[in-house]
């Protein structure tokens, strides 16, 4: 069985990185398009990462696959979705309430944006809690006309304390909860080194909407 071509838009932000340091040899998924801001478009990846100093900013704990450092990165605003089976976005939400009904009108979109979280129409899916969600998708499509959907995926705290608490609800049931997320300390666009330090002496960074 072919893989299925896929685009990492947002590539070269931490968050698409994650994207590309999962995928390596991934037996369903194949990744073709890297894609980005236009700043990036027309360079290869590994110079797309190259910051002012010289270093390479790659925040992944995995080496960047060769393959992926010598691929062209393309324009986010100008890729055509139809060169791929599925969009894996990572862009931040303001650009993605733009560009990812652009590609769901005619591919899947899985995203990392919060742009379409709060639509009656659009899954929150988080596999092995709420696949039952998946049926919906079928509604985006008739409603909005689209061949392909986007189904973005939930916060990052919620997904892990999710997957986590569903299997000792559904055997032992909770009563009560106190959970504490220091996620603002990343979530608040700082890029790579140690976030541990944005604390120190600090408050707690504020992030609109969350």
């Amino acid at each position: 069985m072919s893989k299925k071509k896929v685009a990492v838009v947002g590539a070269t932000g931490i968050a698409g990185q994650q994207f590309l340091a999962a995928l390596p040899n991934h037996p369903d998924f194949e990744i073709t398009v890297l894609a980005a801001s236009e700043r990036s478009a027309g360079k290869t990846y590994l110079e797309a990462l190259q910051e002012p100093s010289g270093s390479i900013g790659w925040w992944s704990d995995d080496e960047l696959n060769p393959a992926y450092a010598a691929m062209t990165v393309q324009d986010a605003a100008k890729f055509d979705p139809r060169e791929v089976d599925l969009v894996f976005n990572a862009i931040e939400s303001d650009a993605a309430k733009i560009l990812e009904p652009q590609y769901a009108t005619t591919t899947p979109v899985v995203s990392t944006a919060s742009a379409f979280r709060y639509f009656e129409d659009t899954p929150v899916i988080i596999p092995g809690v709420n696949n039952e969600h998946v049926s919906l998708l079928k509604r985006q499509q008739q409603e909005r006309g689209w061949k392909g959907f986007v189904t973005p995926i939930p916060n990052c705290t919620t997904t892990g304390l999710a997957s986590s608490l569903v299997p000792i609800f559904k055997h032992l049931g909770i009563e009560r909860l106190v959970m504490t997320s220091m996620q603002a300390m990343s979530g608040a666009g700082r890029r790579g080194g140690v976030l541990g330090l944005d604390i120190l002496d600090n408050i707690v960074p504020y992030i609109p909407g969350e």
